[in-house]
């Protein structure tokens, strides 16, 4: 069983034209029981891969004031 709004990778099983088809080696997002408009019927988890980010923002970012030596390359 997967949570919701989890992502997965997996074969999962759908409806599609009154038929059952096997989808395998997907990425799949629970959110409301439905892959490309096609009803799932079962999943076979693969491989976890988590949630998405719910962050909104950017994270702010300073310049450096080092500078690099001519000959060595390293930072002074």
């Amino acid at each position: 069983m997967i949570e919701k709004g989890e992502i997965v990778y997996c074969n999962i099983t759908v409806v599609k034209d009154n038929k059952k088809v096997v989808l395998n080696n997907v990425v799949y997002k629970e959110v409301d029981g439905y892959y490309k408009r096609n009803k799932v019927l079962s999943i076979e988890v693969l491989k976890r891969l988590g949630f998405e980010s719910k962050q909104k923002g950017f994270n702010e970012v300073k310049k450096s004031n080092e500078q690099r030596n001519n000959i060595t390359g390293a930072y002074e």
